[in-house]
């Protein structure tokens, strides 16, 4: 009796140790299947936010068309997706616009002088392993059948030639109706998504929701302010959920870019090359450092940006002679045209740079000894640019009123006093400083 008590406590004991052993399986596995899950997710949240940087990063360092965006790689176009951007001469329908992230180089007729070598660099995957896709505004494309109608300034945010892109949240409510460009990973196959051969289409990646009869496409692009929707991945959704028509099949990632922070960033790289073209000019007009000096200004609001004598603050100066009227400024080298990129002109970024310079740099009394601006705590500037931005509410342009360039009490008042480089962009102010020399 004493034995067969003993074999059965062993035989429950056993049966005990064998139970732990297949909780502690099946819970490492559901752990491990959890991390999986939740690195996964990293990867894709990672390669978004660099697909992100290195999209504003090429728009931005275009050498000859800062601003403009590239067209997607298309299956439709080459028989691949092959990683490049897909140009065409015209677009005449706007799925054109719609594709995987181009990152190898761009496929003719791209234009542009080595317009071929243009690539973000950046072959990115989400975290199932498949390549990021991708949307851009109709604003931003530049085609080989009109490559000097795109005007890329800041005036082109409020008033642009097509309706921006729209992107939504899960209920359908509109983010933003100001987007530049859209990135979205698409994940792993949901419904009847079949992917197979490797030229599939966009249906074949990107999902669909239908919220109160109304359905949100990632997948379609027919009109210029196209809608793309941020919705909640399908694994918390689950099929009794009364809010999404079921059955509910959705596992896109997005992000954006607004055509505001794009114009932020562009602000700053076309007041790098203003202060550039500045400099250059101060180094060139004179031999002996002690008889140089920066150009007196333009009258804001002068639509030719002539020089003019004894000014020291307006817009840029670029010309010399406009329909053979000649700039009042009686020295030579009066404007910085020579110094600039073609396409600061082209794009009429001289209307959106005011420019302060100090009266001991000038024509008059050149050298440059002291400096009488300041900009926040720094004294002795020598002279300033200041990136207006796009009008605000109540501005008009082109004006003689300072006060519809300038956005603050101290940058407006007149006398040589600005607020620091440092001051922050808001919906009310929008100035962006730079100093050029110091």
């Amino acid at each position: 009796m004493k034995t067969r008590f003993n074999e059965r406590g062993l035989a429950l004991l056993a049966l005990v140790f064998l139970i732990a052993i297949i909780v502690t399986v099946y819970t490492f596995k559901k752990l491990n299947a959890s991390e999986i899950t939740i690195q996964r997710d990293k990867n894709t949240a990672a390669a978004l936010a660099e697909a992100k940087e290195a999209l504003m990063g090429w728009s931005i360092a275009h050498q000859q068309y800062p601003g403009i965006l590239p067209f997607p790689d298309r299956s439709a176009v080459d028989g691949n997706y092959d990683g490049n951007a897909d140009c065409t001469n015209s677009v005449s329908a706007f799925d054109l616009l719609i594709g995987k992230l181009p990152y190898a180089a761009q496929t003719l007729p791209c234009i542009g002088d080595g317009a071929n070598q243009y690539g973000i660099s950046a072959d990115l995957e989400d975290g199932s392993g498949e390549r990021l896709w991708y949307a851009v505004s109709r604003n931003l494309i530049r085609t080989s059948d009109a490559p000097g109608s795109l005007i890329i300034n800041p005036a082109i945010a409020d008033a642009p030639s097509q309706p921006w892109l729209v992107v939504r949240d899960k209920n359908g409510q509109i983010i933003s109706n100001r987007v530049a460009a859209v990135i979205i990973a698409p994940g792993a196959p949901v419904g009847g998504q079949n992917r197979s051969g490797g030229l599939a289409g966009a249906n074949a990646y990107l999902d669909s929701i239908t919220i109160a009869g109304v359905t949100y496409s990632n997948a379609n692009y027919v009109i210029p302010n196209e809608d793309f929707i941020i919705g909640d991945d399908m694994r918390y959704v689950t099929p009794s959920n009364q809010v999404y028509q079921q059955p509910y099949e959705y596992n896109d990632k997005l992000i954006y870019i607004t055509i505001d922070e794009l114009m932020l960033a562009l602000n700053k790289r076309a007041l790098g090359d203003a202060a550039n073209s500045l400099r250059a000019y101060y180094q060139a007009s004179a031999a002996n450092p002690v008889d140089r000096f920066y150009p007196y200004a333009a009258v804001l609001g002068d639509p030719t940006n002539r020089c003019d004598e004894g000014l020291q603050q307006g817009l840029l100066p670029i010309n010399n002679v406009v329909n053979n009227v000649a700039s009042s400024c009686t020295h030579a080298n009066k404007g910085v045209t020579d110094y600039l990129p073609a396409w600061f002109t082209e794009s009429r970024w001289q209307d959106f740079m005011y420019y302060v310079l100090s009266n001991d740099c000038s024509f008059a009394s050149p050298g440059c000894a002291n400096g009488v601006i300041q900009v926040g705590a720094q004294a002795n500037v020598k002279a300033l640019l200041i990136a207006t931005g796009a009008t605000l509410t109540g501005q008009d342009r082109p004006s003689s009123n300072i006060n519809n360039y300038l956005d603050s009490i101290e940058n407006t008042d007149l006398d040589f006093v600005f607020d620091a480089t440092s001051t922050s962009i808001t919906k009310n102010y929008n100035d962006q400083m730079l100093i050029v020399a110091p």
